[in-house]
């Protein structure tokens, strides 16, 4: 340990033998940290590693250049599968000692392998793409990102206890279970994950208990009747009077229905029989007089049933030549391949807007209302996840001057955002550095015509007559 003063090594007096400070309460500070250190080392060796990280977080209030505590912190995290903050706690370490640093090595770790890090960031997105899909109440949307999440990261405790949170609200309580388990296997002692499943265990047993009273309703009832409490005593009442007396109520009425029975077998079934084959004779001849009418109609309805095959083939043939050539079914196609495509992966905008623009404007225009309002919904929803892509292959292209893809992807970003002038001075300044000055001088006139009270107006009529 060393002075805080002068940096002078201290001995085992209360002050520095070089400067003279009191150094008493600074090595008290320094063992409270230490010992705090201690106790967060131990609970990580038995995966409490949310009481680690209390421990190594109080240390570090103590210390915070106390190397061992932030690295240990940094592997905390990094189990939880919370890479930032773990990156966070190492670089702070290496930037307070950066030499003979451990934490030198976990970060070479991850930066090294440049598609770990690609991998990593997707999750990140991934995750909170789930969450949006729960703000917007997209659950099994939701379920699909986070699975593909753990897939990855399989330390994230944050996606199993959302994931198990899905479940829940789906009503499978045992998936939620098993999910919080695999997330108690990380980290034993995570107070969301122990309160999600203490919620899930009361949950199944008193599921458990409401299928005991229906089915044994009857037992219940019994034992209610034979046993009760008297203060500390249970007291067993006898119930062989009781069980007498039901016994020879069941005699006494099986003797009844025999009665009965043979009453009816006797006296009022002879009867019913005549009177129910005297019913049957005449429905045999009303039958037989319906059968000679259905036979005349059966001939004719087997004409028809022609003609309806007839039709049906002529039908079959059209429907075949609509889909084989300019019919709906590959608009659809297309319009389902770019639903599909962004569902999938939220990054595929482009490619989805790509398939949405190859359906012809003429059959947008006489579709229906359904195809019309999905077309519309899956055009917003790409539109805002290409926009920022469009722009980065646009400024890309004008910095290696590449014009022509300038102008190509800059005309795609300015008929999305028609509203900001600062793509149109962009596309402006392609099409005038491509040798077009007509086309940019007509944009240029665009905004200042649309935007005449803005800088950018300003600028479009310098550039118009000439200046830079």
């Amino acid at each position: 340990m060393k002075c805080y003063v002068c940096g002078s090594r201290l001995g085992s007096e209360d002050y520095c033998t070089s400067c003279g400070t009191d150094v008493r309460t600074y090595r008290h500070i320094m063992c409270m940290s230490n010992m705090l250190y201690n106790d967060g080392l131990a609970k990580a060796n038995v995966r409490d590693i949310s009481g680690a990280i209390l421990s190594l977080n109080e240390s570090l209030k103590y210390n915070k250049r106390n190397i061992d505590a932030r690295n240990l912190l940094g592997l905390c995290y990094y189990e939880r599968g919370e890479i930032v903050k773990a990156l966070s706690e190492w670089i702070i370490s290496k930037n307070y000692e950066s030499k003979k640093n451990i934490a030198d090595e976990y970060i070479d770790y991850l930066q090294s392998n440049p598609s770990r890090l690609d991998t990593l960031n997707q999750t990140i997105k991934k995750y909170n793409q789930a969450l949006n899909f729960c703000y917007q109440n997209s659950l099994d949307l939701a379920m699909v990102q986070l699975k593909k999440v753990l897939s990855i990261n399989e330390n994230l405790i944050s996606g199993y206890q959302l994931l198990a949170l899905l479940y829940i609200e789906s009503g499978d309580l045992e998936k939620a279970r098993r999910t919080l388990l695999r997330a108690i296997r990380i980290d034993r002692t995570d107070i969301t994950t122990q309160r999600y499943l203490k919620d899930i265990n009361d949950l199944i047993m008193q599921q458990a208990d409401g299928k005991d009273q229906s089915a044994g309703a009857g037992n219940l009832a019994v034992q209610e009747i034979i046993t009760y409490q008297n203060g500390n005593d249970t007291i067993i009442q006898p119930v062989g009077a009781k069980e007498k007396r039901g016994f020879s109520s069941v005699i006494n009425i099986v003797i009844g229905l025999v009665i009965g029975i043979a009453i009816s077998w006797y006296l009022i079934l002879p009867g019913r029989i005549s009177s129910a084959t005297a019913e049957t004779d005449e429905k045999f001849m009303a039958v037989s007089e319906e059968l000679t009418s259905e036979k005349a109609s059966h001939q004719e309805a087997v004409k028809k049933a022609e003609t309806i095959e007839t039709e049906n083939q002529e039908l079959t043939r059209q429907l075949d030549e609509l889909r084989g050539t300019n019919g709906a079914t590959g608009e659809n196609d297309r319009l389902l391949r770019a639903a599909l495509l962004y569902i999938e992966d939220p990054a595929n905008a482009s490619q989805s807007i790509g398939e949405l623009e190859s359906i012809g404007p003429d059959y947008l225009d006489d579709a229906s209302d359904t195809f019309k309002a999905l077309y519309s919904k899956v055009m917003e929803s790409s539109e805002d996840s290409a926009l920022a892509d469009y722009i980065g292959t646009a400024k890309d292209a004008l910095k290696t001057k590449d014009y022509k893809t300038a102008i190509e992807y800059y005309t795609k970003v300015c008929s999305i955002a028609p509203d900001n002038s600062d793509y149109l001075m962009e596309l402006a300044y392609a099409y005038r550095e491509s040798g077009d000055s007509e086309k940019a001088d007509e944009i240029y006139r665009q905004v200042m015509r649309d935007f005449s009270e803005t800088d950018n107006a300003i600028d479009a009529a310098g550039y118009i007559s000439g200046g830079d």
